[in-house]
């Protein structure tokens, strides 16, 4: 019988547990917040009517420790929404299930040593919602933006290349046009500490990727500037899938700012030999490993998660292709072998740099 005390305590905290829920109480999931960043652990959690303390009723912080709270997952606000900076899973994006009012407008044509292309910068296939409705991806209606893009026909590789993004000023160039007419602009503007371009510490060293937070993008890594032009951040995925792309050919898909031509993630398994057969072509980039330096202050600190666009790193024969995701070879429309971009399925999805002089017609 000496242990009939302890099972009647038992008995009794089981019963007061299960009184605290009413009869039109619903019970709930928590999750522990181990570090007490106000974010739980996916792996540790309880089921209960009321929340129990140290737990929370997100799961977003699966490195919820005790000594993570030194760089817990930072909140910051975008317009109306507040966004935790976590990567977002790159198959869920916004529906495209919008058709647009304009007709689509694009030529391509050649003028002395140039090339020029003319758009109003609406795309054929379907968008996401966007504008000021509910459910909107971003508040920014699509418009008809009337735009001339100029580039060489035969452009030449320049001493260095340009990086779109210059680490003192922001965004400078976008990286190309498609051929129908709508651009390839995949650096966002949301520099550290993500409080406006104009705050005291502004560090655009430290750049959020559009491509791995919720920017609002839809289906085709797309969404909408306050001016209405709808561009792609990163693979346009409705207007390739109109291709009809067997993976068998390499498809050429726009022109970038230097006049260089861009193909879609198939090139010949020896760039210089057209009859090698065709491969899916390969980034040379990777994920940073171990916690970025920053203080949380100047810089942001923690792990390296693909959220900041330098937190992704060049390793030279990782992939098939360069630091600008591109190669020199053979292509259809160029036998004698021409350098040119790849547009891949992982990051940098866009080159993020140019290897010839760019278009000014493509200044951010």
């Amino acid at each position: 019988m000496k242990y009939f005390p302890l099972l009647l305590w038992f008995l009794a905290g089981t019963l007061i547990a299960f009184s605290a829920c009413k009869k039109d109480d619903c019970l709930s999931v928590w999750y522990q917040d181990a570090d007490g960043d106000g974010l739980g652990n996916p792996n540790v959690s309880e089921t209960a009517c009321a929340q129990p303390s140290g737990y929370v009723a997100n799961a977003d912080d699966p490195d919820d420790t005790l000594d993570s709270s030194d760089c817990p997952p930072q909140t910051i606000q975008i317009g109306p929404s507040s966004l935790t900076l976590v990567p977002v899973d790159l198959s869920e994006r916004g529906a495209c299930n919008q058709s647009l009012a304009f007709t689509p407008n694009v030529s391509l044509s050649e003028s002395g040593s140039s090339r020029v292309i003319t758009s109003n910068s609406i795309p054929a296939h379907l968008v996401g919602l966007f504008g000021q409705g509910p459910g909107s991806l971003n508040p920014n209606a699509i418009a008809e933006v009337q735009k001339t893009y100029t580039v060489p026909l035969s452009p030449s590789l320049a001493g260095t290349p340009t990086e779109l993004l210059n680490p003192q000023q922001g965004p400078a160039y976008a990286f190309g046009v498609l051929l129908n007419g709508v651009l390839l602009d995949p650096v966002a503007a949301e520099p550290w500490p993500h409080e406006g371009f104009f705050a005291t510490n502004v560090n655009w060293e430290w750049n959020l990727d559009a491509m791995i937070i919720n920017l609002g993008l839809d289906c085709n890594n797309a969404h909408v500037q306050p001016n209405g032009k709808y561009h792609y951040h990163g693979t346009p995925a409705l207007y390739l899938e109109g291709l009809n792309l067997a993976g068998d050919e390499m498809v050429l898909v726009g022109y970038a700012a230097d006049g260089f031509p861009i193909y879609y993630k198939y090139g010949y398994t020896d760039p210089d030999d057209a009859g090698s057969g065709v491969e899916a072509l390969t980034s040379s980039y990777e994920l940073k490993t171990g916690e970025r330096p920053g203080d949380g202050t100047s810089a942001p600190c923690g792990e390296y998660n693909g959220v900041y666009t330098n937190d992704w790193q060049y390793t030279p024969g990782l992939g098939d292709l360069d630091a600008c995701n591109g190669r020199t070879g053979v292509t259809p429309e160029y036998p004698g072998g021409i350098y040119y971009y790849v547009i891949t399925d992982t990051y940098p999805f866009l080159s993020r740099c140019l290897k010839g002089s760019p278009s000014n017609d493509f200044r951010i």
